[in-house]
């Protein structure tokens, strides 16, 4: 689940909430991992489920001091193969509970999402996550948790997770 963001994101002045993302089993396939994104448009009972199909190819970003041995870093695109794409960096992932993401193409990269996992994500975000998201992505600045999961989110979304 997106927990919260650095930025508001809306379509026709509904917000974007409950944002989660299922990454399909067995993969990736030619270097290309598949997933779905689903979120809702608003936050009252009028809500506007969206869904669609994402590719994401990981990549390394450029060295600062040595090689990377792993790939930090992903396009995400409709299109699967796409030579383009949003591009988004691993910043901090516990592998357990919650992960951060740096938006490459929003705010000259600054901007940042912090997704927790489904299992725990109603216990709030541990303290270490929420340590080092503050720190990378701008703590007390208003706009750096922008609230993207709801108690009610599972509800909305539970005949999909």
């Amino acid at each position: 689940w997106l927990y919260y963001r650095t930025f508001k994101r809306e379509t026709a002045g509904l917000e974007h909430t409950c944002v989660y993302t299922i990454v399909s089993k067995n993969q990736p396939k030619e270097n290309v991992y598949e997933f779905v994104q689903e979120h809702t448009l608003g936050r009252g009972k009028t809500r506007t489920k969206i869904r669609m199909t994402l590719y994401a190819t990981p990549y390394k970003t450029e060295k600062h001091s040595t090689e990377r041995e792993n790939n930090n870093a992903m396009r995400a695109s409709q299109n699967k193969g796409a030579e383009d794409g949003k591009k988004y960096q691993l910043i901090y992932s516990d592998y357990n509970k919650c992960d951060i993401l740096r938006i490459l193409y929003q705010t000259n990269g600054h901007a940042c999402h912090l997704y927790h996992h489904n299992n725990t994500v109603d216990d709030g975000v541990p303290q270490e996550c929420e340590r080092v998201y503050g720190n990378a992505c701008g703590n007390g600045h208003p706009s750096y948790t922008q609230q993207v999961y709801y108690s009610w989110c599972k509800e909305n979304m539970e005949s999909t997770i």
